[in-house]
C-alpha cells in the first residue's frame, strides 16, 4: 500500500516535490529513533518471555516514549527552523514530526510480543490505507504538497487508536503482580539499542538528507523514488524479523538448547 503511494505521489508532484518529501521523512526518522531509543525492542522481549505485568510496561513505555517525543519534538523544530533555509522543506519537515506523537503511543510491540500478527496486521493496513485514501483523495498537484505529511501522521494515528482498543480487550487478561523497570530505567537500558538503530538508519536515511542540502531537491526526488522500489523487496526482511525476535526471546527465557537451533535455522534462512 505503501508502495502505492509513492507511485502516485511520484507521478503527482514530480521530482522537486518528491525531493522535499523525501527530506522530510529522513528527519522524521532520525527523530523518531529519540522517540524509540529502543524501547519497543525492550518491550517486545519482556511480552515475548512474561518477564513482568504488560498494564505496568504499557505504562511505562508509553510515558517515556511521549517524554522523549516531547524533548525530540522541540529539538528538531529549532533544528530545522534555524538550519533549513527553503521554506517548503521546512513546513513539511516540522509536519512530519507531529507523527512522533501517535507513534510514541503505539502498541505495535505489544502484539508483535504476543505473536498475534493477525492484529498486528490489521492495524498496519488500516494505517497505511488511511494513508493511501487521504493522499488520493486530497493531492491532484503540486499545490497539495502539504496535505501528505498531513496524511502520514494521520495513518499513524487511525492505526494507533486501532491497537489501543485491541489492547483494552486482552489488558483485562492480565493478572501479573510482577514489577517492571521505572521509567528512567527503561530509559537507559534502550540507549544501547537506540544506538544501533541510529548507526543502521545513517546507512539508509542519511542520503536524503545530504542530497536534501548539498544537492537539488529534485535530484533528492528521483534517488527517493528509486529507493521506494528497493525498500518494497525489504518487506520480506521485515515480515520475518516480526515473527522471528519474539520466538527468539522465548527461547532465551526457556532454553539455551532452542536458542541455539532457532539461531541456526534463522541464518540458514535468512542465508
Amino acid at each position: 500500500i505503501g508502495f502505492l503511494a509513492v507511485t502516485y505521489l511520484a507521478r503527482t508532484l514530480g521530482p522537486e516535490n518528491m525531493g522535499i518529501l523525501a527530506v522530510g521523512t529522513a528527519i522524521l526518522t532520525f527523530t523518531s529513533i529519540v522517540n524509540n531509543m529502543g524501547l519497543p525492542l525492550l518491550g517486545v522481549r519482556s511480552v515475548a518471555a512474561k518477564t513482568g505485568s504488560i498494564r505496568n510496561l504499557v505504562k511505562n513505555i508509553c510515558s517515556a516514549r511521549l517524554l522523549l517525543s516531547i524533548i525530540a519534538f522541540v529539538i528538531s523544530t529549532a533544528i530545522i527552523v534555524l538550519g533549513v533555509k527553503e521554506q517548503r522543506t521546512r513546513i513539511v519537515a516540522i509536519m512530519y514530526l507531529i507523527t512522533l506523537f501517535p507513534s510514541s503511543l503505539m502498541l505495535e510491540w505489544v502484539f508483535q510480543g504476543l505473536s498475534k500478527m493477525k492484529t498486528l496486521a490489521i492495524g498496519r493496513i488500516l494505517g497505511m490505507l488511511t494513508y493511501l485514501l487521504f493522499v488520493v483523495g486530497m493531492v491532484s498537484n503540486s499545490e497539495d504538497l502539504y496535505w501528505v505529511p498531513f496524511a502520514w501522521s494521520f495513518g499513524f494515528l487511525i492505526q494507533t487508536f486501532y491497537l489501543w482498543i485491541q489492547y483494552k480487550k486482552i489488558s483485562n487478561l492480565d493478572n501479573s503482580e510482577k514489577k517492571n523497570l521505572h521509567l528512567f530505567e527503561i530509559i537507559r537500558q534502550g540507549i544501547p539499542l537506540g544506538m544501533a538503530t541510529f548507526i543502521s538508519q545513517i546507512i539508509t536515511q542519511f542520503p536524503f538528507i545530504y542530497l536534501g542540502f548539498f544537492d537539488t531537491v529534485e535530484n533528492t526526488g528521483l534517488y527517493s523514488v528509486a529507493f521506494r522500489a528497493i525498500l518494497l523487496m525489504l518487506v520480506i526482511d521485515r515480515v520475518f524479523y516480526t515473527i522471528f525476535y519474539p520466538a527468539v526471546s522465548r527461547s532465551f527465557n526457556d532454553s539455551s538448547e532452542h536458542l541455539t537451533e532457532r539461531i541456526e535455522w534463522t541464518l540458514k534462512i535468512i542465508t
